[in-house]
């Protein structure tokens, strides 16, 4: 089956999109009227780091494409957060978030103006799977939350597997560098789908979380101290990974919340993610990690997002980063979060 023909835009779509859009918009400006405004998920940040993305030599041909069609290494930024709307203890069980932008990527890009522009960013979870299986339910949920407990009751009896996936999904963790990370929605690579993973090499050389009775200790935001202990004395990698789809109907991609067999179809490594050995927790770092804007349309053509969560994304982001890049007064050239890009050689 030709990937375009896996595709449905129903007629509502534009409608719930703009609707979400409208929804957390509203929830933004009512919840922080003054002073800086945060991202509407993943506003908790545990650091953002400088790192290369090496591209392997021996990719199978199949998925030469993109950024993955010859090896070489990428200067990146790689941005670790916690999903909660709501910025909580890192003891709190969440989702996770690992957002990477490479750097200085020439090739076609899916936007035609300069945003985004030179960059191919990759966002992931640490879930495999999307909460809802399209933006009908996923619009259907964001309305329950922001509504009343009847809503919520109504919504969740009708979509039993969205509270499903959500307290599945909900976890904790000890360290953001040794946890595994998934794209959840699919994307296209060439002429072919495709879903994302990056996996953590090797265990940090302290792996013990703050004691306390919860085994996650009393700090609100030991991930960020983990994180900036393992990073003082060593490097960190990750190995990131292609799952091809292989069967379109028990690997759909109009469904998110559908998880794509890893026996059916196992993730191929495809590149390194090398996070150097620095010291990132300080002020300038910390202000460019809550400026800079990713989104999976910043990409190059071959690496197009597909299915209903992403289309609405494409709107979504790029609304919701306007309306803070005007409200926390960011400039608003496209190349600014970027200017200064990591000191890595670019093409090795």
């Amino acid at each position: 089956m030709k990937l375009h023909s896996q595709e449905r835009v129903t007629a509502f779509e534009q409608g719930y999109t703009d609707d979400l859009l409208r929804r957390l918009k509203t929830h933004l400006i009512d919840e922080h009227p003054d002073g800086l405004m945060p991202r509407d998920a993943h506003p908790k940040m545990h650091g953002l780091v400088q790192a290369e993305f090496i591209v392997h030599a021996d990719i199978s041909a199949e998925l030469k494409a993109g950024v993955f069609e010859q090896a070489r290494t990428y200067a990146a930024w790689v941005r670790f957060s916690n999903a909660s709307g709501t910025a909580q203890s890192d003891a709190k069980r969440d989702i996770r978030g690992m957002a990477i932008k490479l750097v200085g990527v020439a090739g076609d890009a899916v936007l035609s103006s300069c945003d985004g522009a030179g960059e191919q960013d990759f966002l992931l979870i640490s879930t495999d799977v999307f909460l809802c299986r399209d933006l009908q339910v996923f619009d259907g949920m964001v309305r329950a939350i922001q509504g009343s407990v009847w809503n919520k009751l109504c919504f969740f009896a009708r979509h039993p597997g969205v509270l499903v996936r959500i307290l599945a999904s909900l976890k904790t963790f000890i360290n953001p560098l040794k946890t595994r990370y998934f794209s959840s929605t699919p994307y296209m690579l060439g002429e072919a789908a495709v879903k994302y993973c990056a996996t953590p090499v090797s265990t940090p050389t302290d792996s013990s979380a703050p004691a306390a009775d919860t085994g996650l200790g009393d700090g609100n935001n030991f991930l960020r101290d983990a994180m900036q202990t393992q990073l003082r004395s060593s490097a960190a990698e990750f190995t990131f990974g292609i799952q091809l789809q292989s069967d379109a109907v028990h690997m759909p991609v109009e469904d998110a919340a559908m998880r794509w067999d890893e026996n059916r179809s196992p993730f191929v490594a495809v590149a390194t993610l090398r996070i150097a050995q620095q010291d990132f927790d300080n002020a300038t770092r910390n202000r460019q990690g809550e400026d800079m804007r990713f989104s999976p349309w910043h990409c190059l053509a071959a690496h197009r997002p597909i299915g209903s969560i992403n289309r609405a994304r494409r709107v979504v982001y790029h609304g919701i980063s306007g309306l803070r890049r005007r409200v926390n007064g960011i400039a608003t050239d496209d190349q600014a979060e970027v200017a200064a890009s990591p000191g890595i050689n670019t093409v090795s």
